[in-house]
């Protein structure tokens, strides 16, 4: 049974329309679990009269974001997504994020099915488009880590440096939090708002560990509740971390240059076969067109995509190596 090209763009363009329209829509409903980094109350302003065909839209706009969103984001699942946006530095409810991945696999999907003329294309599609955004937010998250754990080593010698000074753990975490940029200055903040609100500074250190997922500042953490509990010179335990943070980079610096090689054969031998099939459909159409517009040409595209993938992954498995 195929499905008529109309129908997929219609129901692609109204999944998209609801699913905007109730995830970024403005609502006056709790905040997520990613969205904790202001703590302070919003100011009330007195709103103007709605007309009664804007309330109802509202009304039900609130209703579908209860119905979908309320009991993921209570759930594990929906806590395990948050903590990935925290990471990413994503400023989004884990419901928008599903929602925004949901339209856009199905968006994929509607536009290969249109493409190729095939209802198997249609969840190839959205598997393709699923994998785009969970690849995306792993992007974004490494890059936020790199970013994070290069600005660590240097953050944890100016807390040191304050600590010799006189400062508390505390007023020392504060002002350095205001001398260094981002990522790692919003996090010292959020430390800050959290002991003002009376969250013991461990447990607001643990939270930023949880949050950026950080073998480094796990070692930080750990020097922090020894010396809470028997004492001791915590700057120069501080020093001592920073010290080993600083080889461990050196380290990891030489091991990727010991493995640029494989790791550049990898992305060749990956993006090899998408190149040639672009220049064999330029150079001769007719030659590959079989393996776009037949059933079993689709298969083995999918098959070798498959291979290839996990070809990737054998390879990237082999050069990622823990220090």
């Amino acid at each position: 049974m195929t499905i008529p090209p109309l129908i997929l763009a219609g129901v692609g363009c109204l999944a998209l329309v609801v699913a905007v329209w109730v995830a970024l829509a403005p609502t006056d409903g709790p905040v997520g679990l990613s969205r904790l980094n202001e703590v302070t109350p919003p100011k009330r302003v007195a709103k103007p009269a709605s007309e009664p065909g804007s309330e109802a839209a509202r009304v039900l706009r609130e209703r579908l974001q209860a119905a979908v969103g309320a009991r993921f984001e209570k759930s594990k699942e929906g806590s395990k997504l948050a903590d990935r946006l925290a990471r990413a530095d994503l400023k989004l409810r884990p419901v928008e994020w599903l929602l925004s991945a949901w339209v856009f696999s199905a968006l994929v999907g509607a536009l290969l099915g249109l493409r190729f003329g095939s209802p198997v294309m249609v969840p190839v599609g959205f598997a393709v488009g699923w994998f785009s955004c969970g690849l995306l937010l792993r992007v974004l998250h490494a890059r936020h880590r790199k970013a994070f754990e290069g600005q660590l080593a240097p953050t944890i010698l100016s807390i040191s440096g304050a600590l010799k000074a006189g400062y508390t753990f505390g007023h020392a975490v504060d002002l350095v939090s205001q001398n260094v940029p981002a990522p790692m200055g919003p996090e010292l903040a959020r430390i800050t708002r959290e002991t003002q609100l009376g969250v013991p500074v461990v447990e607001a250190l643990a939270n930023m560990v949880r949050r950026n997922d950080s073998d480094d500042l796990r070692l930080m953490l750990t020097a922090v509740q020894i010396q809470q509990q028997v004492g001791g010179n915590l700057a120069q335990i501080l020093d001592s971390i920073e010290s080993t943070i600083r080889e461990r980079i050196a380290i990891k610096g030489e091991i990727k240059t010991i493995t640029s090689q494989a790791r550049v054969s990898g992305y060749i031998l990956t993006s090899l076969p998408f190149a040639l099939g672009g220049i064999l459909s330029l150079l001769a159409p007719s030659y590959f067109t079989p393996m776009l517009h037949q059933f079993l040409g689709q298969v083995m595209l999918g098959v070798g995509g498959v291979f290839l993938l996990c070809g990737y992954g054998l390879i990237h498995k082999i050069v990622s190596i823990r220090v």
